[in-house]
């Protein structure tokens, strides 16, 4: 990209955020619709913004650190009069973006800081795509944090499960971390599920390596599944339907395929605000199969009552399954 292509996209972002900064910190929606449009149209545009916010941020906190006078303030200005209204703030942040912050961050100014962090709530579905051109696509109720340096590519499941699509790079393995497990990629697609300390790791193309701790590493191909915790590694091979089943999320289904109603139901309840509950014994070791929309439970309560005969109680965020009474 040519240097002035760079200083464009430096001044249309320092533009966004002396007009964010004289609306209070908050834009108002239509424009934040637009802001969000021009950050997706191209990642320079993302890490422009990023990197001049943060800079603005830090150096605000710095003078005040220092007893400085607080940041100026641009005056509003009739739409049109942009340049000529914010031309302090323009030029601050990018002075900042070229020279002062690298002397008080002790950044590189041609390696910006690619760490990022994501969060999905609960019956969310979000896809990102890093820098290096690895594509992640977060399930319901997940957290990780990414960072993409010129030296590494690495990611920290907090909790929740995703989806990696990775870019092939030899020379900068990608590194997962998921509690007290590790696992190390160069190109290749498959699914993390973290519950706590415990991971499960699924293969859709190429070759993962896993490493569990006090374990010696293992090494999973195409189909080849894996659960992990503190101590134990357990490496299986899955059906094609089993593969299929487990990536079902990524178009919004459950497929189960001969489960118990429990586990169907504690699949359920990681999406919905309304939970499954299944009252007894008996109606909890009645075994289902099929393709169901994770988000629709209540579909899926209405079929188990015409197709077994289950009763249904609604309470509140309750949905209760019960046995026919006798």
């Amino acid at each position: 990209m040519k240097n002035k292509e760079l200083n464009d996209i430096e001044a249309s972002a320092a533009d966004w955020i002396a007009e964010r900064d004289r609306q209070g910190g908050r834009l108002p929606a239509e424009r934040q619709t637009e802001l969000e449009a021009w950050l997706s149209a191209a990642t320079a545009h993302r890490v422009a913004f990023l990197r001049l916010d943060q800079a603005w941020q830090r150096a605000d906190r710095l003078r005040a650190l220092q007893g400085a006078a607080p940041a100026f303030t641009p005056p509003r200005a009739p739409r049109g009069w942009a340049w000529a209204a914010r031309p302090p703030l323009r030029h601050a942040a990018a002075g900042l973006g070229l020279a002062t912050l690298a002397l008080v961050l002790g950044l590189n100014l041609g390696k910006p800081t690619q760490t990022q962090n994501y969060a999905t709530e609960r019956g969310q579905r979000e896809s990102v795509t890093l820098t290096d051109g690895s594509k992640l696509t977060l399930n319901t109720a997940t957290q990780l944090r990414t960072e993409v340096t010129p030296q590494a590519r690495q990611v920290w499941l907090e909790r929740g499960e995703a989806f990696f699509d990775i870019a092939h790079d030899a020379k900068r393995p990608f590194v997962v971390h998921a509690g007290k497990q590790t696992v190390t990629v160069l190109g290749t697609k498959f699914s993390l599920y973290r519950d706590g300390d415990k991971l499960r790791v699924a293969v859709l193309e190429g070759r993962v390596q896993v490493q569990a701790e006090q374990n010696r590493p293992a090494v999973l191909t195409r189909a080849d599944t894996a659960l992990a915790d503190a101590g134990n590694l357990l490496l299986t091979k899955l059906s094609p339907q089993q593969l299929t089943a487990s990536l079902g999320w990524l178009q919004g289904k459950l497929v189960f395929n001969e489960v118990s109603l429990a586990e169907a139901a504690r699949q359920f309840n990681r999406y919905g605000r309304k939970q499954l509950v299944i009252k007894d014994d008996a109606a909890s070791r009645i075994v289902i199969g099929g393709v169901f929309d994770a988000a629709n439970v209540e579909a899926f309560a209405r079929l188990l009552h015409a197709g077994f005969g289950l009763q249904v109680q609604v309470q509140n965020e309750e949905i209760q399954i019960s046995s026919p009474a006798s």
